[in-house]
């Protein structure tokens, strides 16, 4: 019999009504596009007031988020930036664009986040930006990357993407480095603050967000708010350099009503994971992800992981141990990436036709599997699960049970 009978599902239930009322607004009021005043403002100030930052404006996808900061930093073809190999492919998708060249630094061990004495020994000359990604909603060592930008003078871009209100010290993350970008992909169940398709940045740096504006964001009014320099208006207008990145207001009120959640819901996400970490993480031959005591772990896209030792628990196999639990009734699925380094066109260089100065450049090493043994021993012995606002009655605990169920039982499993 399984040790799991409840069907994992997340009860909490969206401000659906609310969502729709608004968006109703906006249709019978032909405000589809543009309506700054109401719509895009209102939204930003929100995320401002939330991150407690100067400045923040929005956009259609994190990865645009990204390249903004990209460009706002003044980044060009030929330089470095120094990113995790444990990350998804749009933190570096920008770079490649812009034949500026990624390179990739290894993971602290039993950990998904970046380690911060990999980063200090590969910057070089060519330098200009270290990307750090606050994976699954675990955050990096940030007092430890702002010591490497002060000491060297680098700016710091945290992809918060995963990780929606996670602090580190009390401060929000996305407001500790120089640029913090977010993603609101998906639908309830996506990124903590879902638009469908968008993102947004923060920065208190006036200067990088007036290049922000600059490079990304055609016919947008000049909102005091920005603090919009004189010659950026004065030559270049409401037209700046004619590219849009912007996003849809649609898309803005729903994240606008799901914010209003958030600490909610991550509160509550918070509180199930610590009770599976707690009992299981304890078991033998199963532990938590390293998490900085520094740190406050949220937003959680993709779920909460565990790690398997397989040699604490005999030398079975590890899919064995997964196959096991699974025909427990547990829920394994979560969000999994193929590290950077695995990537065929990374390990061998590619840039786009008529580009020589990024990936494929003259010197451009490349990677192999053996350049991050961390990093693939954590990937190769993790456990993913979902996490709950609000769980079905009874599942963390037959969860519980699945895990000292399968443990318990090793001579079976052999």
């Amino acid at each position: 019999q399984k040790a799991v009978e409840v069907e994992p599902k997340e009860m909490w239930k969206p401000p659906y009504e609310d969502i729709m009322a608004s968006i109703g607004e906006l249709i019978y009021g032909g405000q589809l596009s543009g309506d700054w005043e109401n719509t895009y403002f209102p939204i930003e100030n929100d995320f401002r007031d939330y991150f407690k930052t100067k400045y923040c404006t929005a956009f259609n996808c994190g990865t645009a988020a990204l390249w903004a900061a990209y460009l706002g930093l003044g980044i060009k073809p030929g330089d470095e930036i120094l990113c995790p190999t444990y990350t998804w492919i749009s933190t570096i998708s920008p770079a490649l664009y812009m034949g500026v060249v990624p390179v990739l630094c290894e993971t602290e061990e039993d950990s998904v986040i970046m380690d911060p004495e990999d980063v200090r020994r590969k910057i070089t000359k060519k330098t200009k930006a270290i990307t750090v990604t606050h994976m699954f909603g675990n955050v990096a060592n940030m007092d430890a990357i702002m010591e490497i930008s002060d000491k060297y003078g680098i700016p710091v871009i945290e992809d918060c993407s995963h990780a929606h209100g996670a602090e580190w010290k009390g401060k929000k993350v996305g407001t500790i480095g120089h640029v913090g970008c977010f993603s609101m992909q998906g639908s309830y169940g996506g990124k903590p603050v879902p638009a469908g398709e968008g993102g947004f940045i923060l920065t208190n740096d006036r200067w990088i967000f007036n290049q922000i504006i600059l490079h990304t964001h055609i016919n947008r009014p000049n909102s005091p708010k920005d603090e919009l320099y004189p010659e950026i208006i004065n030559r270049f207008g409401k037209q700046r350099l004619g590219l849009k990145f912007r996003a849809h207001p649609f898309g803005l009120v729903i994240a606008r009503h799901m914010l209003k959640s958030l600490d909610y819901r991550n509160e509550n996400k918070t509180k199930y994971r610590n009770k599976i970490i707690d009992n299981v993480g304890s078991m033998h031959g199963v532990k938590p992800l390293k998490q900085h005591a520094d740190s406050k772990p949220a937003g959680y896209f993709g779920g909460m992981q565990l790690l398997y030792d397989e040699k604490a628990l005999g030398d079975i196999p590890f899919y064995k141990i997964h196959e096991a639990i699974e025909a427990e009734g547990v829920s394994l699925k979560y969000r999994f990436y193929t590290p950077l380094h695995l990537y065929q066109f990374i390990q061998d260089g590619y840039d786009l036709p008529g580009t020589d100065n990024g990936i494929a450049s003259p010197g451009y090493a490349g990677y192999s599997r053996k350049d991050f043994p961390v990093t693939n021993k954590v990937v190769e012995s993790m456990l993913g699960m979902p996490v709950f606002v609000e769980e079905p009655e009874g599942y963390s605990d037959q969860v519980i049970l699945a895990f000292e169920k399968v443990l318990s039982n090793l001579d079976e499993i052999k």
